[in-house]
């Protein structure tokens, strides 16, 4: 990959620092506060580090990327954190997985202290949060959901939250901070998710919008063919918009 990449333009790479149900490496973090993620893990500490050294020694700026409120594991060894169905009294199942709330602080702690360890350690130049969200497709079943929300929190004030925190923390360090939406949390509405991209692109360093075609709607945008059919003339319609909103966003706070 080193050598592959020596020969483009490339000049960064991103490293899973923990995926759901694949956790990189045996985590000092993860053995005590996650002992699945911990047992799971792929590599060593040692085996990792020399990995993200060699990297760092060929000069390429590296992001490590955590997934956050998607973590199987966690959710296993903190059920007390984890979304439940008050329906079989059990962890909600989601796509095959399960997901600890994002409400909750201590899985905000669990994730932040996970970072704060890769960068002291392996000497990451980027955190990059992915899955900073609550399960999507749920409004037909938010009644049997109990999401542990001990503060009557929105779910955008919880993203929100957890942005700000883990910024917060993560700057001391001096690295960027970096975060992975839906592109729909730029619309004019809060996601049925929790993303909403005037309440976290203030706040994040860099934010990493996914415009998959297949999530817009038909007719988007007032575009007579399926979205999905014209993906180029829908990303550019969708960037113009996104890049409107933020310009008013920075005027509004008298960023320009």
């Amino acid at each position: 990959y080193i050598e592959l990449a020596k020969q483009t333009k490339i000049n960064a790479f991103v490293v899973d620092i923990k995926d759901n149900a694949s956790p990189a490496y045996k985590s000092n973090v993860m053995k005590e506060l996650s002992p699945t993620n911990y047992k799971n893990a792929d590599l060593t500490i040692e085996e990792y580090k020399n990995q993200i050294k060699k990297l760092k020694d060929n000069n390429f700026y590296v992001i490590g990327r955590i997934t956050t409120f998607k973590d199987d594991y966690y959710a296993l060894d903190n059920k007390e954190d984890t979304i439940y169905d008050t329906r079989t009294n059990e962890p909600f199942h989601h796509n095959n997985s399960l997901w600890p709330s994002a409400y909750s602080r201590q899985v905000w702690h669990f994730n932040v202290e996970l970072a704060k360890e890769a960068v002291t350690e392996m000497g990451f130049n980027e955190i990059q949060f992915d899955y900073i969200r609550f399960p999507d497709r749920t409004s037909s079943i938010e009644p049997y959901l109990d999401y542990k929300n001990k503060y009557n929190e929105t779910k955008a004030q919880a993203i929100q939250g957890f942005v700000m925190y883990a910024c917060d923390e993560l700057h001391k360090l001096k690295v960027y901070v970096s975060i992975d939406v839906f592109a729909e949390s730029a619309h004019q509405y809060v996601t049925g998710y929790g993303q909403y991209l005037p309440a976290i692109s203030n706040i994040a360093d860099v934010v990493s919008p996914m415009p998959y075609p297949d999530h817009f709607s038909k007719n988007e945008y007032g575009i007579s063919e399926p979205v999905w059919t014209v993906p180029y003339k829908l990303i550019k319609t969708w960037k113009s918009l996104v890049i409107d909103m933020l310009m008013y966003l920075r005027k509004q706070l008298n960023l320009v």
